[in-house]
């Protein structure tokens, strides 16, 4: 096991803020942003997935993000679980909203940061937090229909076990509750074991590409003596990845019993890049994994809006 450093709760809370003007050009030029980005998809998969929105690698900021997953729900009464937290700097964003109380979780416990952000919140938001330390897939601390929003970001590719995940997030959403989740780089994706693509754009795809002895040497050639907490180089030392694609989340999350009400796709501007400039790996790519759309290796996240139906529907 690494010795990792982690990243300061103040500076990657004022790293996710996006200046106003920018958030409204995204804003204007959204849906060119998104007929752009059509482009690159087959009409197959489209056809499937539905999506509600295309996204060529951005389009989206943090606070347009929050305003989007909080859509369905009375803020201000709200109470808002938030899902692996980590250092806990997402929950401020979700605390900007004002909703009535915030719950966040995370399977490690990070104390001195939680501390820290639950004295600013209260003082600078006048928002109620709570913090514990728990696995996603058990929160029995939480009655049964008691959360009005159940939130996450960069988690759903990192769970394991993530039907156990969601089937806890049905279970303590009220009906009509709903859950906002964003989550990538997916495994199919350029980088998507978080660490692919270290020593340049050749190497974006080498998680899937290199066999097992191969991509650890690889690993170790590039790992870094001070690597973050929450980096890559973590996440394959734990194993940490879900390995779903886009067609495997949505199918995943009907069969827990949620309904997608939006589905984000987000492009990855480096898949494209690698399947232009190596065409024969990207050939390689599509060949080795007969079972996955061409397409799989270009989307690169997911934003989605889910909803527990009422109990009579």
């Amino acid at each position: 096991m690494l010795n990792y450093t982690k990243s300061p709760w103040q500076e990657q809370d004022k790293a996710s803020q996006t200046i106003s003007l920018k958030r409204l050009l995204y804003f204007i030029f959204r849906p060119l942003l998104s007929l752009y980005a059509s482009k690159y998809l087959s009409k197959e998969i489209l056809q499937i997935l539905k999506p509600s929105l295309l996204l060529p690698g951005r389009g989206m900021p943090l606070e347009d993000r929050r305003c989007w997953g909080a859509y369905r729900c009375d803020i201000k009464n709200a109470v808002i679980l938030v899902q692996g937290t980590g250092t806990g700097w997402d929950v401020i964003s979700w605390a900007r909203l004002k909703p009535k109380k915030i719950i966040a979780t995370d399977l490690f416990e990070f104390k001195d940061s939680w501390t820290e952000i639950i004295h600013y919140c209260k003082e600078k938001l006048n928002v109620e937090i709570e913090f514990y330390q728990s696995p996603l897939e058990d929160h029995s601390f939480i009655e049964d229909e008691s959360i009005d929003l159940c939130a996450s970001d960069a988690v759903f590719e990192h769970c394991q076990d993530l039907k156990s995940v969601l089937k806890e997030s049905f279970r303590v959403l009220k009906p009509e509750g709903s859950l906002y989740a964003s989550y990538g780089p997916l495994w199919f994706s350029a980088g998507g074991d978080h660490f692919s693509g270290r020593g340049g754009l050749q190497n974006v795809f080498n998680h899937l590409l290199l066999d097992s002895e191969q991509y650890m040497k690889y690993f170790l050639s590039f790992l870094q003596t001070n690597e973050d907490f929450q980096s890559g180089g973590r996440y394959v030392e734990l194993d940490l990845f879900s390995r779903l694609s886009t067609q495997e989340y949505c199918n995943l999350f009907q069969k827990v019993g949620f309904q997608i009400k939006d589905l984000i796709l987000q492009l990855d501007p480096k898949s494209l890049a690698f399947k232009t400039k190596f065409p024969e790996k990207f050939r390689q790519l599509c060949s080795k994994y007969t079972n996955k759309y061409e397409d799989d290796f270009l989307i690169s996240s997911n934003l989605v809006r889910l909803l527990k139906p009422s109990s009579n529907y």
